[in-house]
């Protein structure tokens, strides 16, 4: 292990030493360099705790940690004392100290002088955070295979060493440094002291009454966070995915606003309610809801832990020349999973590897939604299909399209003006996540208002790729890159790029649980994770379409329109190019060549005739 000196276990004594020793006034910037270079290599970055993988009781407060999440909301910028005065009570002497990355400043031999004109008032982001929504097992365990956190240290106290921070298990008053949100901009700062909370201040809260951590999907329940951001030139959008490190902050005094209006509630008259309800959400308890204050951050280009963040020139050019390997075994794989049918496996690999690469106007370029028809109702396959696909990518989300489930399901956040915040819903994740709809579970019955809602939702994201959130008196349209794949006995009742119909080379097994555990087991780690990588990394690539290949396309899409003048479209023309794209990249190649452009004929060709249920005649020129 390497050494850590202070910087992983008293991260504010860094800070602190950092401010006393200042030379300009973005001293915080020093602050995230000092601590982005001893975050440099894995080595260093595995002894620090995540809280991923690890129960906040376990993790010492005031450590550094770090959290791999999605930004859920974003609230009002938050106030506090940034720098404050103080008089050393023994030595007289007056000194400068800073609030920055702590909640609460506490006791000690000094006196805040909180008149003095050398005092400061910063500004913080506040971002609710979630861990990644529909992140799949693999990742998370290989996740933690990477970066193994070490064990706290019980015998080290839990305060930074300075004497700005409240123990756990002191009685005496602290202060908070916060001076609240915009609407507390009033908050009494003449004073050192505050009310104590009450007894069970940060435990009985939860045990009371059940949080809402506003996970986007209903099943989970992982880890949240409150991260605190002090680059106030930082940018940070919903549902994109980050890496914060920074100084985890679960004193039990934050939970005291909490807990004082879940006590108040029932005697408050009902005009007091509403910002009882924004106070309660914006100060959950820190025992369920930690803070963490952002030293550094990085946002992830991808999020498989087997695959470089930072992938070498000589890596990707290793990856691109073994992608027509690792491809054939793939679709090996995708083939039997498809009941032994070669064309659906083809179309999936292209679909597994599709992503909006572009935006012009109200097109999102290179989606590539999959329709696979053909599914037998009443059956397992399409649940047991989705788990298989759950270890081959990295977020995957499974929904059977019941009509209990659209009319009872959330699909769209809304805006709850009441505690002003976002309020998930379904369709609030993160680019790159694959959702697989269950058509076969539709049977007859009554869809209500809510229930055409989310079909309406549904067809905007495959149609446009864009999520309309509700914020009441309107509404707000979010860009989105969702990988959607519909499972169906006929063709399914939404819009997709593409539909495929399922021949099973033998039909359906009588067993499908036994079927797939028996080619599952066969198949070696070694190449699940290159696959595993294959994705990943294909899905990075880029092309460009040469000039030659560009009046190839066109000749022949002239020529097909003056064959079938009513039957193609420029959505075909759409549908061709994104068909190319995914063929050329899925070998490694980042430009089409004529061989590539005469498969994507073929299989079009192919995939056509067998949803008409007969040879049709080819509208490519001489195919």
């Amino acid at each position: 292990m390497p050494c850590i000196e202070n910087w992983q276990k008293k991260p504010l004594s860094i800070v602190q030493n950092i401010f006393e020793n200042r030379s300009k006034d973005d001293w915080i910037s020093e602050v995230a360099k000092y601590f982005e270079s001893r975050l440099s290599n894995e080595e260093n970055i595995s002894v620090v705790p995540s809280l991923n993988d690890k129960p906040i009781h376990e993790i010492q407060p005031n450590c550094l940690v770090r959290f791999r999440c999605m930004v859920q909301d974003t609230f009002d910028n938050e106030f506090f004392l940034e720098t404050y005065n103080i008089t050393d009570k023994v030595k007289g002497e007056t000194v400068m100290k800073t609030s920055c990355f702590q909640d609460l400043i506490g006791p000690g031999d000094y006196d805040i002088d909180m008149s003095s004109d050398k005092n400061k008032t910063g500004m913080r982001q506040i971002l609710y955070c979630v861990s990644i929504p529909a992140e799949t097992d693999w990742v998370k365990e290989s996740w933690k295979s990477v970066f193994t956190s070490t064990k706290p240290n019980k015998e080290e106290p839990s305060t930074s060493g300075q004497s700005i921070k409240r123990s756990r298990d002191e009685d005496d008053d602290t202060m908070t440094v916060e001076e609240g949100n915009k609407d507390q901009g009033d908050r009494d700062f003449g004073s050192n002291k505050r009310a104590k909370p009450s007894a069970n201040s940060g435990r009985s809260s939860s045990a009371a009454e059940p949080l809402n951590k506003n996970h986007p999907l209903p099943d989970e329940n992982g880890p949240v966070c409150l991260v605190k951001v002090y680059d106030e030139s930082a940018d940070f959008k919903v549902n994109e995915i980050i890496e914060f490190y920074g100084v985890l902050s679960v004193d039990p005094e934050l939970s005291s606003i909490y807990d004082a209006q879940t006590n108040e509630e029932n005697g408050m008259c009902e005009m007091d309610v509403g910002d009882a309800e924004e106070k309660k959400a914006h100060h959950p308890p820190a025992s369920i809801v930690p803070r963490l204050h952002a030293l550094t951050m990085r946002r992830l280009n991808h999020d498989n832990p087997i695959l470089p963040m930072e992938i070498l020139p000589e890596q990707r050019s290793q990856m691109q020349k073994d992608a027509s390997t690792v491809r054939s075994c793939l679709l090996g794989l995708l083939e039997k999973a498809l009941l032994g049918d070669s064309l659906a496996a083809e179309y999936l690999l292209l679909h597994l590897i599709s992503r909006v690469y572009s935006r012009r106007d109200m097109l999102a370029l290179g989606k590539f939604s999959l329709n696979i028809s053909g599914i037998p109702p009443n059956s397992t396959y399409p649940r047991i299909l989705s788990k298989f696909l759950q270890d081959l990518v990295t977020k995957l989300y499974y929904l059977p399209m019941s009509i209990d489930k659209l009319n009872e399901g959330k699909f769209i956040p809304t805006k709850n003006y009441s505690t002003n915040r976002l309020d998930s819903g379904i369709l609030q994740l993160s680019t790159g996540t694959h959702l697989v709809l269950d058509e076969t579970m539709l049977k007859p019955g009554t869809m209500d208002a809510n229930g055409v809602k989310n079909v309406q939702a549904l067809k905007n994201v495959l149609t446009f790729q864009k999520v309309d959130y509700n914020f009441q008196f309107h509404e707000a349209s979010f860009d989105c890159d969702i990988n959607v794949l519909i499972l169906s006995e006929g063709k399914s009742m939404l819009p997709c790029d593409c539909q495929i119909e399922l021949k099973p080379k033998d039909g359906f097994p009588g067993n499908i649980e036994e079927y797939f555990a028996s080619f599952c087991s066969q198949c070696p780690m070694e190449f699940l994770n290159k696959s595993r990588s294959f994705i990943s990394f294909i899905k990075l690539m880029d092309y460009e379409l040469t000039q030659e290949m560009t009046k190839t396309i066109q000749d022949d899409f002239v020529s097909a329109r003056r064959q079938d003048p009513n039957g193609v479209t420029a959505d075909d023309l759409h549908a061709w190019l994104v068909l190319a794209r995914l063929l050329s990249i899925s070998v490694g190649q980042q430009n089409l060549s004529h061989q590539r452009w005469e498969r994507v004929k073929a299989l079009e060709v192919k995939r056509k005739e067998r949803l008409t249920g007969s040879t049709c005649t080819s509208q490519f020129n001489g195919s």
